[in-house]
């Protein structure tokens, strides 16, 4: 039933902010950010246009590392090593960053108002903007890692 959620989860995170061109309830619209945003904003949905189809892969690697626990589990009940409890805790860590990426961008996904800048003059606009493209370079920086993380932890689990 876990896994079942987690998929599901997946699914949705992966269609929230597809690159179909539909206008969301927060402004996300390739076309609208491109035609009357300013260049600054263009560039912070284009980052995180770049990065959200990566969540799809964070969930694919957390349900293969996931599986990856379940069989180090069966393999030490039936020889218990320090290895083994090793490998799980290693693999448990990479599951644990997956999870921060996933949570950054979903958070950053909630707090991120386009309609903000709205009510904000030009200086004002372009710190919101500068700290949203912050924010949205620490979640690629997340995101990034914790996926090279997984991609070497499957590598070298499977040798």
């Amino acid at each position: 039933m876990k896994k079942l959620a987690i998929l599901i989860f997946a699914a949705l995170a992966v269609t929230a902010c597809n690159n179909d061109k539909q206008t969301s309830s927060e402004g996300h619209d390739s076309d609208k950010h491109s035609k009357s945003e300013n260049p600054k904003t263009k560039e912070l949905m284009d980052l995180h246009d770049a990065i959200m189809p990566k969540m799809g892969e964070i969930m694919t690697s957390r349900k293969l590392l996931e599986n990856l626990v379940n069989d180090l589990d069966s393999l030490y009940k039936v020889n218990p090593t320090a290895d083994l409890k090793m490998q799980k805790q290693n693999v448990l860590d990479v599951i644990d960053q997956l999870k921060v990426a996933d949570k950054s961008m979903m958070d950053w996904m909630h707090q991120y108002k386009s309609d903000t800048l709205k009510s904000l003059d030009a200086g004002q606009q372009d710190a919101y903007i500068a700290d949203q493209r912050s924010r949205m370079e620490n979640v690629k920086d997340q995101t990034l890692n914790a996926i090279s993380s997984s991609k070497e932890t499957l590598k070298n689990v499977n040798k």
